[in-house]
């Protein structure tokens, strides 16, 4: 697993799964695939008013009933990871009705920081030729509150 910055995962911390996509299945996947969109994450706090930095990404897809975990980073200062480009259905195959409700390919996104709830599992959609952006808010921890 390659991460960029300095961020690490704590025991506690749920871990993203998924098996490594440099199988056949996978050159399977991008043959049946062969569009390519972009994704921009933008992690926060409070409500999307302050970027948080070292969020932990995970990109997965489900293929032919298996998880496959295909791209991770760490968002930057600005709490952004940039230019994911991901595999998506061709553009020309969502232009008749026969075959809009086949022409989405969804990735599944994960966010982890210390100190905050993990997002799990956040269905994204991705489009040939189209820059997704995808605002993920944080929230803290409830770590020492009363009730």
């Amino acid at each position: 697993m390659t991460m960029k910055g300095e961020f690490f995962m704590t025991e506690n911390m749920p871990k993203p799964s998924g098996e490594t996509p440099f199988k056949p299945e996978y050159q399977e996947y991008i043959d049946e695939n062969k569009g390519r969109g972009s994704l921009k994450i933008q992690a926060s706090v409070a409500e999307d008013a302050f970027p948080l930095k070292d969020v932990f990404v995970d990109v997965s897809m489900i293929y032919k009933g298996k998880r496959y975990s295909i791209y991770n980073d760490t968002t930057d200062s600005s709490g952004i990871v940039n230019e994911i480009v991901l595999p998506s259905k061709l553009s020309a195959e969502s232009q008749t009705p026969q075959n809009a409700s086949d022409s989405v390919t969804q990735y599944l996104i994960s966010a982890y920081h210390p100190g905050f709830e993990p997002i799990v599992d956040c269905p994204v959609n991705i489009f040939d030729r189209v820059e997704t952006i995808l605002p993920v808010s944080l929230n803290p921890l409830g770590i020492g509150l009363e009730r």
